[in-house]
């Protein structure tokens, strides 16, 4: 795992969790869960809490092109518990829908 990736990655999720239109704060715990490849870019898998006795939430961060350390926009958290054995799909379902998004606003 790339630590500058990983510190981008991480400090990238915490400004997006904190803007007033997401979470509106940093999360109470944030982890890095796992990173993975997809279209040829580095994407990193968090687990986030909103408060101490919170559940475990799910986000993602990237796309890394190799070593870039500024992900290309796709910082994404839809609030939905974090399930370690589904969490790369559901980060690639995350994906998937930012780009469709981005696609039909051009």
């Amino acid at each position: 795992m790339d630590q500058q990736q990983l510190n981008a990655a991480t400090e990238n999720m915490l400004a997006w969790l904190s803007d007033p239109q997401e979470l509106g704060k940093a999360p109470s715990k944030i982890e890095c869960a796992g990173q993975f490849e997809y279209r040829e870019m580095t994407y990193y898998i968090f687990k986030f809490k909103t408060g101490l006795l919170g559940k475990w939430l799910l986000g993602v961060c990237g796309g890394f092109e190799e070593e870039e350390t500024e992900p290309c926009g796709h910082t994404y958290s839809e609030m939905q518990p974090y399930h370690e054995d589904t969490a790369q799909q559901d980060c690639i379902k995350m994906i998937d829908k930012i780009v469709a998004y981005w696609q039909g606003q051009v």
